[in-house]
């Protein structure tokens, strides 16, 4: 649960209100900017644009406990943003690449670039919405809530991708 105090302080523009809402769910936007850029310098600075951004518009927040789900969007946005600028045309050195997958993860390298593989299949919708449930454990009626589609909608294309996802990794 947000805190509303910070909330209040933070859209009256104290730095340190918003960090302390921030704190908690970093991580979480960082994982986000890694699905989407593949490249831990990349996501660094898309995060640090969207933390930006998001301090500089959370005045037009009108609830708290969407503050989440609002950042997580940014996030997003700056990704999609960030790639259609560098038209994603940096090669990336695959050793750094599976460096990032150990760093960043408890699974082996294989498995990890067999999702990631999945991953690069699935349209930028479809990440999204595979992004704001698993990464960001959001809920249904969350992500209804952030991407202003019905719940029966979100039900159905998660269910949708998430078989999508299933059948690229087992071939």
């Amino acid at each position: 649960m947000i805190d509303e105090i910070n909330f209040k302080r933070a859209k009256n523009g104290d730095g340190e209100s918003f960090y302390k809402l921030l704190e908690p769910i970093k991580d979480k936007l960082y994982r986000v900017a890694v699905m989407y850029t593949r490249n831990e310098h990349d996501a660094l600075d898309c995060v640090h644009d969207s933390i930006v951004k998001a301090m500089q518009s959370i005045d037009k927040l009108k609830q708290p406990q969407y503050f989440s789900t609002w950042i997580t969007r940014i996030t997003i946005n700056t990704c999609k943003d960030y790639l259609r600028q560098t038209k994603n045309v940096k090669p990336h050195d695959m050793a750094e690449f599976e460096n990032q997958l150990v760093y960043h993860s408890n699974v082996h390298i294989e498995e990890n670039m067999v999702l990631y593989s999945a991953l690069d299949n699935l349209t930028e919708n479809e990440k999204e919405l595979i992004a704001m449930r698993y990464m960001n454990d959001m809920s249904t009626k969350d992500i209804a809530q952030a991407t202003q589609a019905p719940l029966g909608t979100v039900r159905s294309r998660l269910s949708r991708t998430i078989k999508k996802l299933r059948a690229y990794m087992e071939a």
